[in-house]
């Protein structure tokens, strides 16, 4: 028999995010999701010896927020702060949990809704620096192209491996949705709107990630020491 492995710390937080949204509430608080994910899980995310009645909000908090932890929801792009105290989930994120509730066979095979994979995907294929890309190989020629591809806001070791973690994954979630499906375009919903997305231009993105992390392996060398 094979045994199902359990979810993670994260992808428990992320089941729990994804709750709450399911009613309707795109925007929550930290305590919001501790008690989500506590009811999801009391032994894991209860008090110590009163995992039964209380939840334990600084158990929750670590995972979200350690910065060692690269696998934390925040760094893996899943979830977003919005303002002080609060989150909400990403269109990544809202793939991550599709994936993660398919495996367990928790819901009906059918394709993947295409809304949340196209929302994951667009602001990367339709960003002026990959499309340049698309025109020119050589692009972007200098690192201020690629920070800005990259929606770099600081010079920091975790936030750089992060957005580019986030990039790729990206990437690969949608290359997963084309497998399933058996489609070559995307677009948002049934009734489309915005750009068409193609296998081909999630290809090309995915190679594009690597050519950054080639092209300016000097740059993101020097902010990767810093700490």
């Amino acid at each position: 028999m094979t045994l199902t492995r359990p979810y993670t710390a994260a992808q428990e937080i992320l089941l729990a995010a994804a709750d709450i949204s399911g009613q309707q509430r795109v925007e929550f608080s930290e305590w919001d999701l501790t008690v989500a994910v506590w009811q999801r899980n009391k032994n894991k995310f209860g008090a110590r010896g009163y995992e039964d009645k209380y939840p334990d909000h600084k158990r929750v908090m670590i995972e979200i927020m350690a910065r060692d932890k690269k696998d934390n929801p925040l760094r893996q792009g899943w979830l977003e702060k919005t303002r002080a105290n609060h989150y909400r989930i990403t269109a990544l994120g809202e793939t991550e949990v599709d994936r993660l509730v398919r495996s367990r066979g928790e819901v009906s095979q059918a394709p993947r809704s295409a809304e949340a994979v196209y929302d994951a995907l667009a602001s990367y294929i339709d960003h002026r620096v990959f499309r340049d890309y698309c025109r020119d190989p050589e692009e972007p020629h200098t690192w201020l192209g690629a920070a800005a591809f990259l929606n770099l806001s600081q010079q920091d070791r975790l936030h750089l491996n992060d957005r580019l973690r986030a990039a790729e994954n990206a990437a690969r979630q949608g290359l997963k949705w084309f497998d399933e499906t058996n489609e070559e375009r995307i677009t948002r919903g049934p009734s489309g709107g915005g750009i068409t997305i193609r296998r081909l231009d999630v290809e090309k993105l995915s190679d594009f990630v690597k050519v950054l992390q080639e092209r300016f392996k000097l740059q993101i060398e020097a902010i990767q020491r810093k700490d």
